[in-house]
Protein backbone atom coordinates (compact mmCIF):
# COMPACT_ATOMS: atom_id res chain seq x y z
CA UNK A 1 0.00 0.00 0.00
CA UNK A 2 2.95 2.63 0.77
CA UNK A 3 4.53 1.25 -2.57
CA UNK A 4 1.46 2.28 -4.21
CA UNK A 5 1.04 5.46 -2.49
CA UNK A 6 4.41 6.29 -3.19
CA UNK A 7 3.53 5.74 -7.09
CA UNK A 8 0.47 7.50 -7.35
CA UNK A 9 2.05 10.57 -5.88
CA UNK A 10 5.22 10.28 -8.43
CA UNK A 11 2.81 10.36 -11.13
CA UNK A 12 0.71 13.35 -9.70
CA UNK A 13 4.33 15.32 -9.29
CA UNK A 14 5.33 14.16 -12.95
CA UNK A 15 2.01 15.64 -14.30
CA UNK A 16 2.21 18.63 -12.56
CA UNK A 17 6.07 19.26 -13.76
CA UNK A 18 4.62 18.11 -17.03
CA UNK A 19 2.36 21.24 -17.05
CA UNK A 20 4.73 23.86 -15.14
CA UNK A 21 7.82 24.93 -15.88
CA UNK A 22 8.58 22.93 -18.85
CA UNK A 23 4.84 23.95 -20.84
CA UNK A 24 6.55 27.59 -19.88
CA UNK A 25 9.94 26.73 -21.63
CA UNK A 26 8.55 24.96 -24.32
CA UNK A 27 6.20 27.54 -25.25
CA UNK A 28 9.27 30.42 -25.42
CA UNK A 29 11.47 27.82 -27.34
CA UNK A 30 8.51 26.80 -30.03
CA UNK A 31 7.86 30.69 -30.62
CA UNK A 32 11.96 31.50 -30.71
CA UNK A 33 11.95 28.90 -33.78
CA UNK A 34 8.90 30.32 -35.09
CA UNK A 35 10.51 33.25 -34.94
CA UNK A 36 14.10 32.06 -37.15
CA UNK A 37 15.67 30.43 -33.86
CA UNK A 38 17.08 31.81 -30.65
CA UNK A 39 20.62 31.91 -32.34
CA UNK A 40 19.86 34.28 -35.15
CA UNK A 41 17.57 36.85 -32.74
CA UNK A 42 20.84 36.50 -30.63
CA UNK A 43 22.70 37.44 -33.34
CA UNK A 44 21.31 41.03 -33.69
CA UNK A 45 23.28 43.87 -32.36
CA UNK A 46 22.23 46.80 -33.45
CA UNK A 47 18.84 47.37 -35.86
CA UNK A 48 16.96 50.04 -37.93
CA UNK A 49 13.07 49.83 -38.43
CA UNK A 50 10.99 52.41 -40.82
CA UNK A 51 7.49 52.63 -40.41
CA UNK A 52 4.13 54.54 -40.17
CA UNK A 53 2.02 54.80 -37.06
CA UNK A 54 -1.70 55.83 -36.58
CA UNK A 55 -3.34 57.03 -33.46
CA UNK A 56 -6.48 57.73 -31.60
CA UNK A 57 -7.51 58.82 -28.30
CA UNK A 58 -10.48 55.98 -27.53
CA UNK A 59 -11.97 58.00 -24.75
CA UNK A 60 -13.07 61.19 -26.71
CA UNK A 61 -15.35 61.36 -29.92
CA UNK A 62 -17.43 63.69 -31.90
CA UNK A 63 -20.28 62.31 -30.97
CA UNK A 64 -21.82 60.22 -27.89
CA UNK A 65 -21.11 56.83 -28.39
CA UNK A 66 -19.43 57.37 -31.66
CA UNK A 67 -16.41 56.57 -33.10
CA UNK A 68 -12.76 56.80 -31.61
CA UNK A 69 -11.35 60.66 -31.95
CA UNK A 70 -8.15 60.08 -35.09
CA UNK A 71 -5.12 61.85 -32.93
CA UNK A 72 -2.39 61.81 -35.58
CA UNK A 73 -0.64 59.63 -38.37
CA UNK A 74 3.36 59.58 -38.18
CA UNK A 75 6.43 58.20 -39.84
CA UNK A 76 9.46 56.76 -37.83
CA UNK A 77 13.21 55.86 -37.84
CA UNK A 78 14.02 54.24 -34.88
CA UNK A 79 18.02 53.25 -34.21
CA UNK A 80 18.66 50.43 -31.64
CA UNK A 81 21.53 49.16 -29.76
CA UNK A 82 21.10 46.22 -28.19
CA UNK A 83 24.57 46.14 -26.33
CA UNK A 84 24.11 49.39 -24.95
CA UNK A 85 20.40 48.86 -24.68
CA UNK A 86 19.77 52.63 -25.98
CA UNK A 87 17.49 53.15 -28.73
CA UNK A 88 16.59 56.68 -31.26
CA UNK A 89 13.25 57.08 -32.72
CA UNK A 90 13.19 59.77 -35.04
CA UNK A 91 9.68 60.99 -35.68
CA UNK A 92 7.38 63.35 -38.31
CA UNK A 93 4.28 63.28 -36.68
CA UNK A 94 1.38 64.95 -38.53
CA UNK A 95 -1.58 65.84 -35.98
CA UNK A 96 -5.25 66.16 -36.69
CA UNK A 97 -6.63 66.83 -32.44
CA UNK A 98 -7.18 69.34 -31.16
CA UNK A 99 -5.82 71.52 -33.87
CA UNK A 100 -3.99 70.23 -37.23
CA UNK A 101 -0.23 70.30 -36.91
CA UNK A 102 2.97 69.09 -37.85
CA UNK A 103 5.99 68.11 -35.11
CA UNK A 104 9.54 66.90 -36.35
CA UNK A 105 11.34 65.74 -33.39
CA UNK A 106 13.58 62.78 -31.99
CA UNK A 107 13.71 60.44 -29.25
CA UNK A 108 16.37 58.93 -26.69
CA UNK A 109 16.35 56.72 -24.59
CA UNK A 110 19.04 54.82 -22.60
CA UNK A 111 19.02 52.56 -19.35
CA UNK A 112 19.80 55.47 -17.35
CA UNK A 113 18.02 58.56 -19.00
CA UNK A 114 15.61 59.66 -21.74
CA UNK A 115 15.49 62.80 -23.78
CA UNK A 116 13.69 64.43 -26.48
CA UNK A 117 15.29 66.83 -29.06
CA UNK A 118 12.62 69.06 -31.00
CA UNK A 119 9.46 70.16 -30.63
CA UNK A 120 7.11 67.50 -29.70
CA UNK A 121 3.96 69.42 -27.87
CA UNK A 122 2.34 72.68 -27.63
CA UNK A 123 2.68 73.03 -23.76
CA UNK A 124 6.00 73.02 -23.98
CA UNK A 125 8.15 72.88 -20.07
CA UNK A 126 10.26 74.82 -19.05
CA UNK A 127 13.30 72.87 -19.65
CA UNK A 128 12.64 73.02 -23.28
CA UNK A 129 11.25 76.90 -23.62
CA UNK A 130 15.24 77.95 -21.98
CA UNK A 131 16.86 76.26 -24.89
CA UNK A 132 17.43 77.83 -28.17
CA UNK A 133 16.22 74.87 -30.14
CA UNK A 134 13.85 72.84 -28.12
CA UNK A 135 14.92 69.98 -26.00
CA UNK A 136 14.40 68.23 -22.34
CA UNK A 137 14.98 65.42 -20.12
CA UNK A 138 12.33 63.33 -19.56
CA UNK A 139 10.56 62.84 -16.53
CA UNK A 140 10.94 59.39 -14.55
CA UNK A 141 7.57 58.74 -15.69
CA UNK A 142 8.11 58.82 -19.12
CA UNK A 143 11.39 57.31 -19.01
CA UNK A 144 9.89 54.21 -17.25
CA UNK A 145 6.90 54.05 -19.78
CA UNK A 146 9.07 54.38 -22.80
CA UNK A 147 11.18 51.66 -21.78
CA UNK A 148 8.81 49.19 -20.32
CA UNK A 149 6.90 49.90 -24.18
CA UNK A 150 10.35 49.61 -26.18
CA UNK A 151 10.98 45.79 -24.18
CA UNK A 152 7.35 45.03 -24.96
CA UNK A 153 8.11 45.38 -28.91
CA UNK A 154 11.52 44.42 -29.56
CA UNK A 155 12.01 40.95 -31.04
CA UNK A 156 14.62 40.19 -27.81
CA UNK A 157 12.03 39.86 -25.46
CA UNK A 158 11.57 36.35 -26.17
CA UNK A 159 15.09 35.67 -26.19
CA UNK A 160 15.20 37.47 -23.02
CA UNK A 161 12.56 35.11 -21.48
CA UNK A 162 14.47 32.13 -22.62
CA UNK A 163 17.75 33.34 -20.58
CA UNK A 164 15.73 34.26 -17.29
CA UNK A 165 13.61 31.36 -17.81
CA UNK A 166 13.05 31.39 -13.27
CA UNK A 167 10.98 34.95 -14.10
CA UNK A 168 8.87 32.81 -16.12
CA UNK A 169 5.57 31.58 -14.43
CA UNK A 170 2.61 29.86 -15.60
CA UNK A 171 -0.62 31.60 -16.67
CA UNK A 172 -3.99 30.46 -17.98
CA UNK A 173 -4.94 30.06 -21.54
CA UNK A 174 -7.05 33.38 -22.34
CA UNK A 175 -9.74 33.14 -25.18
CA UNK A 176 -10.18 36.36 -27.15
CA UNK A 177 -12.59 36.39 -30.46
CA UNK A 178 -13.04 32.73 -30.71
CA UNK A 179 -9.33 31.77 -30.07
CA UNK A 180 -7.92 30.44 -27.51
CA UNK A 181 -4.22 30.95 -26.50
CA UNK A 182 -1.33 29.53 -24.38
CA UNK A 183 0.14 32.34 -22.50
CA UNK A 184 3.13 32.57 -19.84
CA UNK A 185 3.79 35.58 -17.65
CA UNK A 186 7.02 37.13 -17.32
CA UNK A 187 7.95 40.04 -14.70
CA UNK A 188 10.74 41.95 -16.04
CA UNK A 189 12.11 44.12 -13.63
CA UNK A 190 8.86 46.52 -12.84
CA UNK A 191 7.23 45.24 -15.79
CA UNK A 192 5.00 42.40 -15.42
CA UNK A 193 3.99 40.80 -19.66
CA UNK A 194 1.61 38.06 -20.01
CA UNK A 195 2.27 36.69 -23.26
CA UNK A 196 0.14 35.22 -25.56
CA UNK A 197 0.93 32.45 -28.16
CA UNK A 198 -0.53 31.86 -31.78
CA UNK A 199 -2.05 28.05 -31.38
CA UNK A 200 -0.87 27.39 -34.96
CA UNK A 201 2.27 28.86 -35.17
CA UNK A 202 3.56 29.20 -32.13
CA UNK A 203 4.86 32.92 -32.52
CA UNK A 204 3.74 35.65 -29.92
CA UNK A 205 0.41 36.62 -30.87
CA UNK A 206 -0.51 39.17 -27.82
CA UNK A 207 1.82 40.83 -25.51
CA UNK A 208 -0.63 42.38 -23.23
CA UNK A 209 0.34 44.71 -19.48
CA UNK A 210 -2.63 45.19 -17.06
CA UNK A 211 -2.75 49.40 -16.94
CA UNK A 212 -4.67 51.58 -15.05
CA UNK A 213 -7.23 53.68 -17.16
CA UNK A 214 -8.48 57.62 -16.02
CA UNK A 215 -12.23 56.45 -16.61
CA UNK A 216 -12.36 52.53 -16.77
CA UNK A 217 -9.86 51.91 -14.22
CA UNK A 218 -8.09 48.36 -14.54
CA UNK A 219 -8.07 47.72 -18.62
CA UNK A 220 -5.85 45.26 -20.89
CA UNK A 221 -3.42 46.58 -22.91
CA UNK A 222 -2.32 44.54 -25.72
CA UNK A 223 0.49 44.41 -28.59
CA UNK A 224 -1.25 42.22 -31.01
CA UNK A 225 1.17 40.97 -33.71
CA UNK A 226 0.61 39.67 -37.24
CA UNK A 227 1.96 39.46 -40.93
CA UNK A 228 5.22 38.24 -39.68
CA UNK A 229 7.96 38.61 -42.68
CA UNK A 230 11.36 38.66 -43.10
CA UNK A 231 13.04 41.78 -42.82
CA UNK A 232 16.89 42.45 -42.50
CA UNK A 233 17.37 38.56 -41.79
CA UNK A 234 15.29 38.20 -38.85
CA UNK A 235 11.60 37.63 -38.69
CA UNK A 236 9.31 40.82 -37.78
CA UNK A 237 5.77 41.53 -37.02
CA UNK A 238 4.85 43.66 -40.16
CA UNK A 239 1.35 44.54 -38.79
CA UNK A 240 1.56 46.16 -35.08
CA UNK A 241 -1.69 47.06 -33.51
CA UNK A 242 -1.87 48.31 -29.85
CA UNK A 243 -5.68 47.50 -28.10
CA UNK A 244 -7.05 49.02 -24.89
CA UNK A 245 -9.77 46.45 -23.91
CA UNK A 246 -9.93 45.34 -27.12
CA UNK A 247 -10.28 48.54 -29.14
CA UNK A 248 -7.55 49.33 -31.34
CA UNK A 249 -5.86 52.82 -30.50
CA UNK A 250 -2.11 52.65 -32.20
CA UNK A 251 -1.87 50.82 -35.63
CA UNK A 252 2.10 50.80 -36.68
CA UNK A 253 3.09 49.20 -40.08
CA UNK A 254 6.63 48.00 -40.41
CA UNK A 255 8.03 48.87 -43.49
CA UNK A 256 11.90 48.81 -43.52
CA UNK A 257 14.21 46.87 -41.20
CA UNK A 258 18.05 46.69 -41.48
CA UNK A 259 20.14 44.66 -39.14
CA UNK A 260 23.80 44.51 -37.39
CA UNK A 261 23.99 48.47 -39.06
CA UNK A 262 26.49 50.81 -38.33
CA UNK A 263 25.63 53.20 -35.81
CA UNK A 264 26.91 56.93 -36.76
CA UNK A 265 28.90 58.18 -33.53
CA UNK A 266 26.71 60.43 -31.28
CA UNK A 267 23.23 58.66 -32.58
CA UNK A 268 22.16 58.22 -28.58
CA UNK A 269 23.96 61.63 -27.66
CA UNK A 270 21.55 64.44 -26.28
CA UNK A 271 22.39 68.20 -25.97
CA UNK A 272 24.77 68.39 -22.94
CA UNK A 273 22.08 71.05 -21.58
CA UNK A 274 19.51 69.07 -20.76
CA UNK A 275 21.51 66.07 -20.01
CA UNK A 276 22.84 67.04 -16.66
CA UNK A 277 19.86 66.15 -13.67
CA UNK A 278 17.78 63.90 -16.23
CA UNK A 279 15.60 61.92 -13.97
CA UNK A 280 15.81 58.25 -13.55
CA UNK A 281 13.08 56.01 -14.34
CA UNK A 282 10.02 56.10 -12.05
CA UNK A 283 9.36 53.36 -9.80
CA UNK A 284 5.92 52.46 -8.28
CA UNK A 285 2.74 53.79 -9.43
CA UNK A 286 3.38 54.75 -13.07
CA UNK A 287 0.50 55.80 -15.00
CA UNK A 288 1.25 54.70 -18.27
CA UNK A 289 -2.05 55.47 -19.96
CA UNK A 290 -1.56 58.80 -18.77
CA UNK A 291 1.80 59.05 -20.19
CA UNK A 292 1.29 56.86 -23.77
CA UNK A 293 -2.24 58.98 -24.81
CA UNK A 294 -1.72 62.49 -23.89
CA UNK A 295 1.35 62.08 -26.64
CA UNK A 296 -1.34 61.03 -28.88
CA UNK A 297 -2.83 64.67 -29.23
CA UNK A 298 0.55 66.50 -28.57
CA UNK A 299 -0.27 67.95 -25.43
CA UNK A 300 2.16 65.78 -22.92
CA UNK A 301 3.44 68.04 -20.21
CA UNK A 302 6.20 65.78 -19.30
CA UNK A 303 6.59 66.38 -15.96
CA UNK A 304 7.04 63.87 -12.62
CA UNK A 305 4.00 65.69 -11.41
CA UNK A 306 1.86 64.39 -14.08
CA UNK A 307 -0.66 67.68 -14.01
CA UNK A 308 1.76 70.44 -13.78
CA UNK A 309 5.55 71.18 -14.64
CA UNK A 310 7.58 70.90 -11.46
CA UNK A 311 10.53 72.67 -13.40
CA UNK A 312 8.84 75.63 -13.45
CA UNK A 313 8.16 77.45 -10.31
CA UNK A 314 5.10 79.54 -10.90
CA UNK A 315 3.59 76.49 -12.15
CA UNK A 316 0.07 75.93 -10.90
CA UNK A 317 -0.86 79.78 -10.41
CA UNK A 318 -4.24 81.57 -8.56
CA UNK A 319 -5.52 83.82 -11.16
CA UNK A 320 -8.49 86.05 -9.32
CA UNK A 321 -11.64 86.65 -11.77
CA UNK A 322 -13.61 88.34 -8.94
CA UNK A 323 -13.11 89.08 -4.96
CA UNK A 324 -12.88 85.84 -3.39
CA UNK A 325 -12.96 83.88 -7.18
CA UNK A 326 -9.98 82.27 -8.37
CA UNK A 327 -8.98 80.30 -11.18
CA UNK A 328 -5.90 77.80 -10.66
CA UNK A 329 -4.10 77.93 -13.77
CA UNK A 330 -0.74 76.57 -15.65
CA UNK A 331 -1.87 72.92 -15.60
CA UNK A 332 -3.22 70.89 -17.48
CA UNK A 333 -6.72 71.14 -16.40
CA UNK A 334 -8.09 74.33 -14.87
CA UNK A 335 -9.91 74.16 -11.24
CA UNK A 336 -12.30 76.98 -9.73
CA UNK A 337 -11.77 78.21 -6.26
CA UNK A 338 -14.74 80.00 -4.28
CA UNK A 339 -13.95 81.90 -1.02
CA UNK A 340 -17.22 81.44 1.56
CA UNK A 341 -17.39 82.88 4.96
CA UNK A 342 -15.66 80.01 6.85
CA UNK A 343 -14.50 77.06 3.98
CA UNK A 344 -13.55 77.09 -0.11
CA UNK A 345 -15.24 75.51 -2.65
CA UNK A 346 -13.04 73.43 -5.49
CA UNK A 347 -14.43 73.13 -8.73
CA UNK A 348 -12.85 70.64 -10.96
CA UNK A 349 -12.59 67.85 -13.09
CA UNK A 350 -8.81 67.19 -14.08
CA UNK A 351 -9.05 63.69 -15.18
CA UNK A 352 -7.88 62.13 -11.48
CA UNK A 353 -7.15 63.63 -8.20
CA UNK A 354 -3.40 64.00 -9.03
CA UNK A 355 -3.98 68.00 -9.29
CA UNK A 356 -6.85 68.19 -6.52
CA UNK A 357 -4.45 66.51 -4.70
Amino acid sequence: MKRMLLLVLATLFAASCATGPSRERDLVNRALDAMGGAASVAKVKTITVKGTLKQWEPEQSNAPGGEMRFANDAEFTMTGDFTSHAVRVDWVKKFAYPAPRTFTFSEIVTPAAGYVVGREANNLNRQSMEQKSPAHSMSGLRLATNQRELRRASPSLLLEMQRNADRVSTNPDIAIGGVTYSAVRYQAGSYDFIVMFDPKTGLPARIRTLDYDNVWGDANYDLVLSDWRTMGGVRIAASQKYELNGRVIQDARITDVNTNVQIAAGTFEPPAAVKAGAAKPATGSVPYQWVIRRQFIGTYMDSDSVSFDTRATTSLRLNEIAPGVQHVVGGTHNSLLVEMSDHLVAIDAPVTDWQTN
